[in-house]
């Protein structure tokens, strides 16, 4: 079977079409990869500051919890139950905040985190030549007969300095290097190859290329808003509101700490006086109980976290819905191209 291709202007439908080329400027331009990396860069320090001052405030927390645990001269005095709860939901809250921000900084971070997949070590190395260099430099060292080019060998240098020095040289990519971005340079690719002859299947790659190259953009869109508006704000939840729940925590446990010492130290005929200091610590006790009661509730609101999975779940469903619309419009428009087959 032969294939014909009919007679049109291929040149000016390729015109017709956003250019590849500026298309992938314009990637240079913003430089969508970079800034998520000086982003994520700018808050890793933030995060992990925050997270070993909060694993710091808890750790405090549970000594001071069990401060007279195991003395048989202190009595425990025992925290309401609605306090107790609201405690072990607000760590379970914080495990699922840190888990979020654990998990977009490994991706959403990340410009290649869905291309190429599980392999991004093995590919830069890849890209940058390591191979070629280390077989080269075995090469050389196989070919050395003094010290002096041993020396020179092993400090970056050749055994014959009229040689050319091996440099690693990384490969600079036109677009990040997303799944989609990847695709579009390769069918890009193939377009141009293809070009010379006419064909059919040139323009539709060329198409398939342009529209890739915008979904891959999206993509990046998608990645900056759930870096800047979902994983920023849970780190500032963090960073404001468990930081400052947990000081009132361990206000709560040092205050019950010295009303139970103080109890414990007091005889009979003063707890029957009714000590005033005993009453003021109680007094303390209770306030900071219901102060932590009343921020901890504050935290653990529905609508705050349901409006940050909204967040997060609404970034997606734009490019997915975007990508969706482009992909459709591709469709369309490879189903519009006039391509008649014959037989031999």
């Amino acid at each position: 079977m032969s294939f014909k291709f009919p007679s049109f202007n291929f040149q000016a439908l390729q015109e017709s079409l956003p250019d590849f080329e500026n298309l992938s400027k314009s990637f240079s331009q913003s430089n969508a990869g970079k800034n998520l990396d000086q982003f994520r860069e700018s808050l890793q320090p933030f995060a992990a500051k925050t997270t070993q001052m909060i694993s710091s405030q808890l750790q405090q927390v549970q000594q001071m919890a069990n401060i007279h645990t195991g003395n048989a001269g202190v009595e425990v005095s025992e925290l309401p139950a609605e306090y107790l709860q609201l405690e072990a939901n607000c760590d379970l809250v914080l495990k699922l905040y840190t888990d979020l921000i654990h998990f977009s900084n490994d991706t959403f971070a990340k410009v290649s985190y869905d291309y190429p997949p599980a392999n991004n070590a093995i590919n830069k190395i890849r890209d940058a030549k390591v191979g070629s260099l280390i077989g080269e430099k075995f090469n050389q060292l196989k070919n050395v007969s003094t010290p002096q080019e041993l020396e020179k060998v092993l400090m970056g240098g050749t055994p014959d300095d009229a040689e050319s020095t091996v440099e690693v040289q990384t490969v600079s990519a036109k677009v990040p290097k997303t799944l989609y971005g990847q695709l579009a340079q390769i069918a890009n690719k193939h377009s141009e190859e293809l070009k010379s002859q006419n064909s059919a299947v040139s323009l539709a790659l060329l198409q398939l290329s342009s529209t890739y190259v915008e979904i891959a953009s999206a993509r990046l869109d998608m990645d900056s808003k759930i870096m800047d508006q979902f994983n920023q704000q849970l780190i500032t939840i963090l960073n404001e509101q468990f930081i400052s729940v947990n000081e009132l925590r361990k206000k709560v446990y040092s205050t019950r700490s010295e009303f139970d010492l103080l109890r414990s130290t007091s005889t009979a005929t003063e707890e029957e006086e009714e000590n005033e200091e005993i009453i003021a610590k109680e007094d303390e006790l209770v306030s900071a109980t219901e102060a932590a009661v009343v921020e901890m509730k504050k935290l653990l609101k529905p609508s705050k976290n349901v409006s940050l999975v909204q967040i997060f779940v609404n970034a997606q469903k734009e490019w997915f819905e975007l990508s969706a619309k482009k992909l459709a419009s591709l469709s369309e428009s490879l189903a519009a191209i006039d391509v008649k087959d014959e037989d031999d």
